[in-house]
């Protein structure tokens, strides 16, 4: 049995080319970035007038940035797959299928 060794280029290509194809999976991400960047924006928010103690709205603040980075980054990923690798995909794709 002979393995069929690709280059790392080739396998990149290939995963971003799925990647690009995965619509459901790239809007999902855009959403739930979305939802965490509310969320992080809430506890930001709702920190500074609820909680009392100066050390815990802080640490509750600093969580809430967290969240807000790490949502704004999936949306961000979402979109750039969404938008960006549709081009790459149309741009590198074969117009024959693989030969197995």
């Amino acid at each position: 049995m002979m393995k069929h060794n690709k280059t790392f280029r080739q396998r990149l290509t290939f995963r971003l080319q799925q990647q690009a194809v995965k619509t459901q999976q790239n809007l999902s991400l855009i959403l739930i970035g979305f939802f965490m960047s509310l969320l992080g924006i809430g506890l930001v928010m709702g920190g500074e007038f609820l909680v009392y103690n100066i050390l815990h709205r802080e640490l509750v603040a600093l969580a809430g940035v967290i969240i807000i980075g790490i949502g704004c980054l999936l949306a961000l990923v979402g979109y750039l797959s969404m938008s960006l690798l549709k081009i790459f995909y149309v741009i590198t794709k074969d117009d024959q299928p693989p030969k197995k």
